[in-house]
C-alpha cells in the first residue's frame, strides 16, 4: 500500500496518495514510513502545521530517524523557530556528523537567531569539513559578513562561486557584501552576472540598484530596482531604496509612490517616514512634511534627517526655540559629514551653517566626482578646524550674510589653520547683504539698485513698520521682506503708506524701494545669470502676468511663446539682452568678486539692469529630459562644467 501511495506521490496524484497514505495509517497509526511520506505530501501541499504534527510523531517513534529529524529541522527552520531549528540541526548530526545539509543549516540557523559568534564558528566547521559544498562557503561568507569580516565574507564566497560557476545565490549574496565593503562597481558586475544566470532574480536586481545608489546613478538605481519590484512587490526595502533613488533624482511623484508602499509594507521603516518628509518639504507640502518628519522621529530620535527638516519647518513658522532644538539634536556632537564620491577627483571642505541660506551645490558638485566635507561650523567642537580629514581644497557654502553670525568665530579657525585655497572666502559674501547692494553696485554703468534698508525689529515694535521706513528714508511703494528669506517667502509689497501700516511681520525685515518692472507687453521678466570665476552664465528666463515672478508658478509650461523666449536667452544672451545690458552683467559679476554667485534682475524700458538680489545662494538644477523646459540643460551643463574646472584649476589638479 505504502509502494503504491509513494508511486501515485511522485506522480503528482497527490489526491489518490493521500487516500492511501491514510489507509495505510489506519491499518497502522504509528507506522513510521508512512507518518515520514505523508509527512512529506503534507508540506509539499503547503500544509505545515499538519506536516510538522507528522514528523514530530515519527521522531517521537523513533529518535534514530533521520531523515526525520533533518526534515523536521527544516520545516522548523523554514517556519523561523530557530531554537527549535537549532537543536534539530545539532540532534541530526549527533546521529550521523556527515550530514552537510545539517552541518550547513546549524550555521545559517544560529546567524539568523543573532548568535554570530556561534554561527562563524558553525559555518567555518562546515566549510572545513564539506569544502566541496558551495552551500557551506555560502554559509561561512553570510556568517562572516554578519561578523563584519568583509574581506573573510568575499572569500567565502568567491570559494562557492569556484566550486559552480552558475551558483546565482553565491554571486548574489558577494554583490550585496561587496556593497557593504564599499566596493560598489565590483558589485554591480556581480549582480549583472548572476541577472545573467537569471533574469528572474529580484534580489540581484535590488542589489544591482543599491549598488547604483551608492555610485550616485539615480536613474540607472530606478531601472534596476523597478525590475525589483516587479518581480518582488512584497520587499519593503527595495520600495524604500527605489524611493530614494526617485528622490535623488528629483523625480517627486515616484519618491512619493513608492515610499507610501514601503510604509504600506511596514509602517515601522523612520527611514521611509523622513524620505517622505524631504519629498514633501521640497514640493513646500509643509504640513505633510512635518506630520512624516515626527511620525519618523517617534520611530528613531536619532535620525539626522527628521530634525533638519523640522528645524526649516518650524522656523518658518517663526518658532524659533524650537527649531533651533531640533537643529541642536541634529547637529550637536555630530558637525562633520563625510561623504565620500566613488570616482573622486578631488574632496571638497564645505563649510556650511545649520541655518537655512546655504549655497545650492547638489548639482553644481556631482556627488559621483566629488567627495565632500560637509561641515556645519556653529556646531564645530573646539580645535577641530585643525583635526579635519584631508581636503584638497574649501568652498565656503556659507551664503546668506543675514544668517552666517554664528559661523563666524569658527569660520574664522578654520582660516586661521587653513594652508588650501578658499572660495567664496566669507569676507565676499559679507558684502551681498542686500542694504548693501546699493553701494556694492549703484555706480555701475547701466545697472540700477532700488535703495534697500535693514530695519530692527525692535524699531518697527517702537515706530511702527511705517514709521521705521520712513526713518530710515524709503517710501511706498515698497517691498518688504524678513531677513534672510529668499525666493520670493514672505515678501509683501506696500503700494501707500496706509497699505503699509497694515502690514503684519515679524522679526527684522528688509524694505527696498518698488520699481514697476512691466515690459510693454504687460509681462513682468526676471532673469537669472550665475557667475562662474565671474564669469556670467545664463539659467534661466521667467516671464508672468504677476509682479512676484518665480520660474514654478508663472504659467511658462502652458507658454510655447514665452518658452521660446527663455530658450533664446539661455542659448545666447547677448542677442537676447543686448551688449549693453551684457557689459553691465559682466561688471556685475567682477563687483561681487565671489568665485560662484548670481544676479536676479530685469530690463527696465531704457535698456538698464534693474538688479532685485546678487549672492552665493542662487540655485542651479538640470531639467527633465523629456520635459517641457529640456532646453535648459545645455546652460545647465555649461555652469557645471564651468563650476568643475574652476575646482580643478584653484586646486592645482
Amino acid at each position: 500500500m505504502l509502494a503504491a501511495a509513494l508511486e501515485q506521490h511522485r506522480a503528482g496524484r497527490h489526491d489518490d496518495a493521500e487516500q492511501l497514505y491514510r489507509r495505510a495509517l489506519d491499518a497502522d497509526p504509528n507506522e513510521p514510513t508512512a507518518l515520514y511520506l505523508y509527512g512529506l505530501m503534507a508540506f509539499e501541499a503547503g500544509r505545515a502545521e499538519q506536516a510538522a504534527a507528522l514528523f514530530e510523531q515519527v521522531v517521537a517513534l523513533r529518535p534514530s530517524h533521520v531523515e526525520a529529524q533533518a526534515t523536521l529541522a527544516n520545516l522548523r527552520h523554514w517556519r523561523g523557530e530557530h531554537t527549535a531549528a537549532i537543536a534539530g540541526h545539532r540532534r541530526v548530526l549527533a546521529l550521523d556528523a556527515n550530514r552537510a545539509d545539517a552541518a550547513i543549516g546549524l550555521a545559517n540557523a544560529l546567524r539568523e537567531s543573532g548568535d554570530i559568534a556561534a554561527a562563524v564558528a558553525a559555518a567555518d566547521a562546515a566549510a572545513t569539513r564539506f569544502a566541496a559544498e558551495g552551500a557551506a562557503w555560502l554559509a561561512l561568507g553570510a556568517a562572516r559578513a554578519a561578523a563584519g569580516g568583509m574581506e573573510a565574507a568575499i572569500a567565502a564566497y568567491r570559494t562557492a562561486i569556484d566550486l559552480d560557476p552558475r551558483a546565482t545565490a553565491a554571486r548574489t549574496g558577494l554583490a550585496l557584501v561587496l556593497l557593504d565593503a564599499g566596493q560598489a562597481e565590483a558589485a554591480v558586475a556581480e549582480a549583472a552576472a548572476a541577472l545573467d544566470l537569471d533574469p528572474t532574480l529580484a534580489e540581484a536586481w535590488f542589489v544591482r540598484g543599491a549598488a547604483a545608489m551608492a555610485l550616485r546613478r539615480p536613474d540607472e538605481a530606478i531601472v534596476a530596482l523597478e525590475w525589483a519590484s516587479s518581480i518582488d512587490p512584497s520587499r519593503a526595502a527595495t520600495q524604500l531604496t527605489l524611493g530614494n533613488a526617485y528622490a535623488e533624482a528629483d523625480r517627486a511623484e515616484g519618491a512619493e509612490r513608492c515610499l507610501k508602499a514601503a510604509l504600506t509594507l511596514d509602517p515601522t521603516l523612520a527611514a521611509a517616514h523622513a524620505g517622505l518628509g524631504s519629498v514633501y518639504l521640497r514640493a513646500e507640502r509643509r504640513v505633510a512634511a512635518e506630520r512624516h518628519s515626527r511620525q519618523a522621529l517617534a520611530l528613531d530620535p536619532d535620525m539626522l534627517v527628521p530634525h533638519q527638516n523640522l528645524a526649516s519647518l518650524l522656523a518658518g513658522q517663526g518658532k524659533l526655540v524650537e527649531a533651533k532644538r531640533h537643529r541642536d539634536l541634529a547637529y550637536a556632537g555630530r558637525s562633520l559629514f563625510v561623504e565620500p564620491a566613488p570616482r573622486a577627483r578631488l574632496t571638497v571642505l564645505m563649510p556650511t551653517t545649520a541655518e537655512s541660506g546655504n549655497v545650492p551645490l547638489d548639482h553644481l558638485m556631482p556627488r559621483d566626482r566629488f567627495s565632500r566635507l560637509r561641515w556645519v561650523v556653529e556646531y564645530a567642537g573646539e580645535g577641530q578646524a585643525r583635526a579635519l580629514p584631508p581636503y584638497d581644497i574649501v568652498f565656503n557654502a556659507i551664503g546668506d550674510p543675514d544668517l552666517a553670525g554664528p559661523t563666524d568665530a569658527p569660520m574664522r579657525r578654520l582660516l586661521e589653520a587653513c594652508d588650501k585655497p578658499v572660495l567664496n572666502p566669507p569676507d565676499a559674501v559679507w558684502r551681498t547683504r542686500r542694504d548693501a547692494m546699493p553701494d556694492l553696485l549703484g555706480d555701475i554703468d547701466g545697472v540700477v539698485v532700488p535703495a534697500a534698508v535693514r530695519i530692527a525689529a525692535v524699531e518697527i515694535q517702537r515706530q511702527g513698520l511705517a514709521g521705521a521706513i520712513g526713518q530710515a528714508g524709503l517710501a511706498a511703494p515698497v517691498l518688504v521682506r524678513p531677513m534672510g528669506s529668499h525666493g520670493g517667502k514672505g515678501l509683501l509689497r506696500a503700494d501707500t503708506s496706509a497699505a503699509l501700516e497694515a502690514l503684519e511681520t515679524s522679526g527684522d525685515q528688509y524694505a527696498t524701494v518698488f520699481h514697476d518692472y512691466r515690459s510693454a507687453d504687460g509681462y513682468f521678466r526676471k532673469y537669472r545669470v550665475v557667475f562662474v570665476d565671474r564669469r556670467p552664465y545664463p539659467y534661466h528666463l521667467a516671464i508672468s502676468r504677476d509682479w512676484l515672478v518665480h520660474h514654478e508658478s508663472a504659467g511658462m509650461a502652458e507658454d510655447a511663446a514665452r518658452r521660446a523666449e527663455e530658450q533664446r536667452f539661455v542659448e545666447d544672451p547677448h542677442a537676447a539682452l543686448g551688449e549693453a545690458a551684457m557689459t553691465a552683467i559682466e561688471a556685475i559679476g567682477g563687483r561681487l568678486d565671489l568665485d560662484y554667485a548670481g544676479v536676479d534682475f530685469s530690463i527696465l524700458p531704457d535698456g538698464r539692469v534693474l538688479v532685485f538680489e546678487a549672492n552665493a545662494t542662487m540655485l542651479v538644477h538640470p531639467e527633465a529630459h523629456d520635459g517641457v523646459y529640456a532646453y535648459k540643460n545645455g546652460a545647465v551643463a555649461a555652469i557645471v562644467e564651468a563650476f568643475e574646472a574652476m575646482l580643478l584649476a584653484a586646486a592645482k589638479v
